[in-house]
């Protein structure tokens, strides 16, 4: 993931933070962002009591809902750097802001043609990976990776 991250480095805001150590209960194979070299855990300051309240909003929902997404939102937005969002509306969110976005699938496939050497199962094992934890991607395997990209053009 660092060799794919802007400058090594990916900001993870505490929102999000909080949200991944719940999922570990679940799915303990997922690596706390402390533990790894590439992410960084940022506690977000202006951006929160300006800009998520406006993208909760938005989003609606309940209080503890969307909490993740505004907050990548407001630190990409005011931080001025891309944010990893997944979810359709709060990918609109963003684009209302002029935050610029990508999704985790077209990271796979970046990764797939930058560091796995095109290598088809890996790519494909790091979806089923993905959906394993109940992830929802527009798939239901792996394999099915490589359709999506064509139809969306990440592919040749």
């Amino acid at each position: 993931m660092a060799r794919l991250a802007p400058e090594g480095v990916v900001l993870v805001p505490s929102e999000v933070d909080v949200e991944i150590e719940r999922g570990r209960d679940r799915y303990p194979a997922i690596p706390a962002v402390s533990s790894v070299e590439w992410a960084k855990i940022v506690v977000l300051d202006d951006e929160k009591v300006w800009t998520m309240p406006d993208v909760k909003a938005q989003l609606g929902g309940g209080p503890d809902e969307h909490l993740g997404e505004c907050a990548v939102i407001a630190c990409a937005h005011h931080r001025r750097l891309v944010a990893l969002i997944d979810e359709r509306a709060a990918i609109a969110q963003a684009e209302r802001l002029g935050v610029p976005v990508r999704d985790t699938l077209s990271i796979v496939v970046q990764a797939y043609k930058d560091l796995f050497d095109r290598d088809r199962a890996r790519a494909a094992k790091v979806v089923d990976d993905l959906l394993d934890p109940d992830m929802k991607l527009p798939m239901d395997s792996g394999e099915s990776l490589f359709v999506w990209a064509y139809e969306q053009g990440l592919l040749p």
